[in-house]
């Protein structure tokens, strides 16, 4: 039968959804979950700096901000208020722990490179490039290492020293997709020297920390996925709490799943009343 005004057909099948149609490209992928979760976005990104005290609460405050774009990112519903403060409290001191961890490391690391520039810019002697080299090798490897950390702490169950070995495992392992990481996210600091002011101003308390948080949770969970998750389930033959199972004896389906190959009905003719074109 005709919709109104015989705009809409609403006898013709939908384009339908085929479990078995082939996944979208990362890269779009990313960008279409991205704006599709916008908005929430801006609300999380707000809620991180509320509970971003420096040194006492950053750890926590990112474990759970990462936590909630982990979700984002695979689609999993949110109720976003309750479950940011749930992982903020669960996860409060290992969070901590790892918050004063980056810290010390990050200024012992910017000392270091920044002594060891002034030698070379003073020209005391080439001796000094090979430290400043080792220096910005291993600032790379910890930021590597912070990608995975940051997301297992409130998703595996382990202690903190085989947390950090597994994301020292996972940063060499998922170099590739690292090092993109690590290039978009430069890229993005680098662009916010070049615009107005007042625009920085408003990105900071609006999207950037959930923007960059979601890029690295996009590109890094599913190496501790496959890595760390996949393989403890499959060792120990338990079923993943996340993921829902078909029994293979259950063959008593009500409902079978056609997706795209649904086909439109056929029109039979009947003269009952006046049809509505």
């Amino acid at each position: 039968m005709a919709g109104l005004f015989g705009m809409f057909d609403y006898s013709k099948p939908g384009k339908g959804v085929d479990k078995n149609a082939p996944q979208k490209k990362r890269f779009f992928l990313f960008f279409e979950l991205f704006f599709r979760k916008l908005s929430r976005m801006v609300l999380l990104n707000l809620m991180y700096i509320l509970f971003c005290l420096p040194i006492i609460t950053i750890g926590p405050a990112t474990v759970a901000l990462m936590k909630i774009l982990r979700d984002m990112s695979l689609e999993k519903p949110i109720f976003l208020w309750s479950d940011y403060v749930e992982t903020f409290k669960k996860n409060f001191k290992q969070g901590f722990i790892v918050g004063l961890i980056d810290l010390i490391v990050a200024i012992l690391l910017f000392i270091s490179s920044n002594f060891y520039l002034s030698k070379i810019q003073t020209g005391q002697g080439s001796m000094f490039y090979l430290p400043l080299a080792v220096t910005m090798f291993v600032t790379i490897i910890v930021l590597m290492m912070n990608f995975y950390l940051l997301l297992m702490i409130p998703i595996v169950d382990l202690k903190l020293i085989p947390m950090i070995k597994n994301s020292f495992s996972l940063a060499i392992l998922g170099i590739k997709s690292n090092i993109f990481t690590i290039i978009f996210v430069v890229t993005i600091f680098v662009s916010l020297r070049y615009i107005p002011l007042l625009f920085v101003i408003i990105l900071y308390p609006t999207i950037l920390f959930s923007f960059i948080g979601f890029i690295i949770a996009f590109n890094s969970y599913k190496y501790i996925e496959q890595y760390v998750i996949e393989p403890y389930y499959q060792k120990t033959g338990e079923r993943r709490p996340d993921v829902y199972y078909f029994d293979e004896d259950f063959d008593d389906a009500v409902f079978e799943d056609i997706g795209t190959k649904e086909v439109t009905p056929k029109q039979t003719s009947v003269n009952k009343g006046k049809t509505i074109k």
